[in-house]
């Protein structure tokens, strides 16, 4: 089966997804909302053959639906206005919530009409949930693709300065900076510097598994480049599993001996943790020449379909067997040497990566599915998790496994 990892809650791909997991997975996923053309995949042209859009089975139906057609046309006005008055000042200021000039009456109907597109349903019912969930990620989409913009255009300009650099001599290492060598690039902000990584991710992470409950997953492995999203995962089945503590106090206010804290995790309790970590060579240095090159190579190589096999046999063995202690160490041996065989069919291959690691965390959710995780993306709990004092001899067989990207 081919090794392949959906992306979420993204749903546009950045060059550093595609660097940090390509070659390595064989291709990438994303899942996009019912109202998104093909033509919407934001990831660079060169790297189009190394990604696949899933899409909810229901999707047709969907988008003949009132509501959803509704919701469409609110978003092509609201596009092609902020495509018409791009640079002008209007959209930068509407987006940091700055009151701007007084509005042409276009504008603000077109304003109006969105934030009362929740209500002026309500005569035919309350919208669908997968209505809602493709607005929202039509929506957040639009983001996805402004930030892998940021992000390509920044890694073009870094590799032009190191080309320039090089042809000057200034990467030798007897070379001196002058003071006019000290480059704006390097006090630029980071991407999305404007807005907070945790900023609606509950509610985006909730609308991407209302989608996905829709969609064929078709055998592909979870995986997240969003640390703030893994986190949130992993704290809301650890609230799952683990029972309220009790505060246990005197009348004067003194804490008894028996109070018992929460518990942490670790190979020896269920809870959700991180179960292996691969330090992977960092290619987000190379320009995409060189990397497609890389690809092709390594596409040729025996050795690359054998680390994919068991880069897939570690997160099966995790969704099959019993968490524990003797599990979790056989599974951080193998992928530590994975990753030192990985990093050298990269070099035998002739590239030079960066001096720095990409880190790749295989997570587990002991006694949790991939049902039940997308049931805590949704917010929900499930009734069927199993209690941390049933641990070890009644909990079940199996992890939902969650590749994470930092």
């Amino acid at each position: 089966m081919p090794l392949v990892a959906l992306m979420f809650p993204a749903t546009a791909l950045r060059r550093s997804m595609l660097c940090g997991l390509a070659p390595l997975f064989e291709s990438l996923a994303v899942l996009q909302p019912p109202s998104l053309g093909p033509e919407a995949l934001a990831a660079p042209q060169a790297w189009q053959a190394l990604v696949q859009v899933r899409r909810p089975r229901s999707g047709a139906d969907q988008a003949a639906a009132p509501q959803a057609q509704q919701a469409a046309k609110l978003l092509r006005q609201w596009e092609q206005w902020v495509r018409l008055h791009q640079g002008s000042g209007q959209v930068e200021a509407v987006k940091a919530g700055v009151q701007p000039p007084p509005p042409p009456e276009t504008f603000r109907s077109l304003m109006g009409q969105i934030k009362n597109y929740r209500a002026s349903g309500s005569e035919a019912g309350p919208p669908l949930p997968q209505v809602e969930a493709d607005l929202f990620l039509h929506l957040a989409h639009i983001q996805d693709q402004e930030a892998a913009g940021l992000e390509e255009a920044l890694a073009q300009a870094r590799q032009s300065q190191e080309r320039l650099a090089h042809s000057m001599g200034h990467d030798q290492a007897d070379h001196q900076p002058a003071d006019y060598e000290t480059h704006l690039l390097d006090r630029l902000p980071p991407v999305d510097y404007s807005l907070p990584q945790e900023h609606l991710l509950s509610q985006r992470l909730s609308a991407w598994a209302t989608l996905a409950a829709e969609t064929d997953l078709g055998g592909a492995w979870l995986a997240t480049a969003s640390g703030e999203a893994a986190r949130l995962l992993l704290e809301r089945a650890a609230a799952l599993v683990q029972p309220p503590v009790k505060d246990l106090r005197s009348p004067a206010g003194a804490v008894s001996p028996l109070q018992m804290g929460p518990v942490s995790p670790h190979p020896d309790n269920p809870l959700a943790q991180e179960a292996a970590r691969l330090l992977l060579p960092d290619l987000c240095g190379l320009e995409d020449e060189a990397l497609l090159s890389l690809a092709a190579r390594l596409a040729a190589e025996p050795r690359l379909d054998l680390l994919r096999q068991r880069l897939g046999h570690l997160a099966q063995r995790l969704a099959d067997e019993k968490w524990g202690a003797g599990l979790a160490g056989e599974l951080a041996r193998e992928a530590q040497e994975l990753a030192a065989d990985y990093a050298d069919l990269v070099a035998a291959a002739g590239v030079k990566p960066g001096p720095s690691l990409r880190g790749l965390s295989l997570l587990s959710f002991p006694g949790l599915g991939q049902d039940e995780l997308l049931a805590l993306m949704r917010g929900g709990r499930t009734p069927a998790a199993p209690q941390l004092k049933d641990w070890p001899d009644h909990w079940p067989d199996g992890s939902c496994p969650v590749w994470a990207l930092w």
